[in-house]
């Protein structure tokens, strides 16, 4: 079962509000939600990413792999409601908006707390270099820093939602919005933290 609170995401227009969810499980709990085949060969058919950066298939590791040896996970999911948006024209970049203030937000907070307490799963691509070394033929820059989604490891993140978060993922249509967009993304750790603990360091970072 997860635990939820409310933030404020303040912008040039407007203050936002948007919803963080967290819950722990131990991270073989996952495995069952793992088909690398099926998300690669997804990425392959219609992500840009796809063999350009190290963080992406055909390149991410499997879950299983790179959880290994990890006892407890904290998944976070974020949600914001797309109606505050309504300054913005264009429906696709409320989208594109929306989804920028939530991936920025857990970038900021998970880079800086898995330095005490784990290690990070991050919401899409590694976006630590840009561009990534990997579309220049390079090796990894920050091979120690670079970081996977869920995605890019083979889980059904659709089926995570549901299962532990009560929740569906929307997606923009052209013409239609959706009520909200959301993100996933992870810790990895060895110890038990309270949920009280990680809200508190959130809203210390944030």
């Amino acid at each position: 079962m997860s635990n939820s609170f409310i933030c404020k995401a303040k912008t040039p227009s407007v203050d936002l509000n948007y919803i963080v969810s967290i819950v722990e499980v131990t991270s073989d709990k996952l495995i069952e939600l793992e088909d690398k085949i099926k998300f690669d060969a997804m990425c392959a058919s219609g992500c840009p990413n796809y063999n350009k950066k190290w963080s992406c298939p055909p390149f991410a590791p499997t879950y299983r792999h790179f959880t290994a040896g990890w006892k407890y996970q904290y998944i976070c999911y974020m949600q914001i409601k797309i109606d505050q948006f309504m300054y913005i024209k264009n429906d696709h970049l409320k989208i594109r908006v929306a989804n920028n203030i939530l991936k920025s937000k857990a970038d900021k907070y998970f880079r800086k707390i898995a330095s005490k307490y784990g290690k990070y799963i991050s919401t899409g691509s590694c976006r630590f270099c840009r561009p990534c070394k990997c579309k220049i033929g390079q090796p990894c820059a920050n091979p120690e820093r670079k970081t996977y989604s869920y995605e890019a490891m083979g889980i059904d993140v659709s089926a995570l939602v549901e299962k532990y978060f009560n929740n569906k993922l929307l997606w923009y249509k052209q013409g239609q919005l959706p009520e909200y967009t959301s993100t996933v993304c992870g810790l990895l750790s060895d110890e038990l933290y309270s949920f009280e603990t990680l809200r508190d360091e959130y809203i210390k970072l944030i």
